[in-house]
């Protein structure tokens, strides 16, 4: 897998304003970490985190010290928009080192189950999957044209590029055509039945009627 390789500036891990300074600059903070050496504190250019996120990269080659090596995305935290990345994580890798990572999962193609009143759902949007650095896939693609109504699309159904593991459970579902459940239709009132209005109940003591006054003697 093809890497960007990006020029890093090293930078002092401390402070939530010197962080926001930071991106205001242009730059987001990176932590490197990983193999027993101690974490560094650096920073890459924004705009190049965001189009290597944008074309879904996986690792990235970091230029650190004058020495360019890849290292793999563990974690990228965005804004309150889940929009802009405001913070990254990056580990120390081996390119001979089997990894776990998360891996989308988007579906292709039209199930010919829903030409049968079906539709189609699917209850895995990513895995985790074992595989080396330089093996990570970008994202699956499994075909469902085939399925028809009922069928359902497993994990061992998936088609891994050589190398890659899955690790959830074979059986576990991805995806279902099911039947689209109709909607209850009202019972209609029987004719000849008149609609009771119920009176509002009333709490509390009720005032006699007045019976009428005796007549006086």
């Amino acid at each position: 897998m093809e890497t960007l390789s990006l020029k890093s500036q090293s930078r002092e891990a401390q402070g939530t304003r010197k962080a926001r300074s930071l991106r205001e600059s242009g730059r987001l903070p990176v932590v490197i970490y990983g193999h027993g050496e101690p974490p560094e504190s650096i920073s890459l250019d924004q705009h190049e985190v965001e189009l290597a996120l944008e074309h879904g990269a996986r690792t990235l080659k970091v230029d650190l010290h004058g020495e360019a090596k890849p290292y793999l995305i563990k974690e990228v935290q965005y804004d309150h928009f889940a929009t802009t990345p405001i913070h990254m994580d990056l580990a120390r890798v081996d390119l001979n080192e089997r990894v776990r990572v998360k891996v989308g999962i988007e579906l292709r193609g039209v199930p010919k189950g829903v030409s049968e009143g079906g539709v189609l759902d699917q209850s895995m949007g990513q895995i985790e999957v074992e595989c080396l650095v330089t093996d990570i896939p970008d994202t699956l693609h499994p075909v469902v044209s085939h399925l028809a109504l009922g069928d359902t699309l497993l994990v061992k159904d998936l088609q891994l590029p050589p190398g890659v593991k899955a690790l959830a459970e074979p059986n576990e579902r991805i995806a279902t055509v099911r039947m689209i459940l109709e909607a209850a239709t009202p019972t209609p009132p029987v004719e000849g039945e008149e609609a009771t209005v119920a009176e509002p109940e009333r709490i509390g003591r009720i005032k006699k009627e007045e019976e009428p006054a005796e007549e006086k003697k």
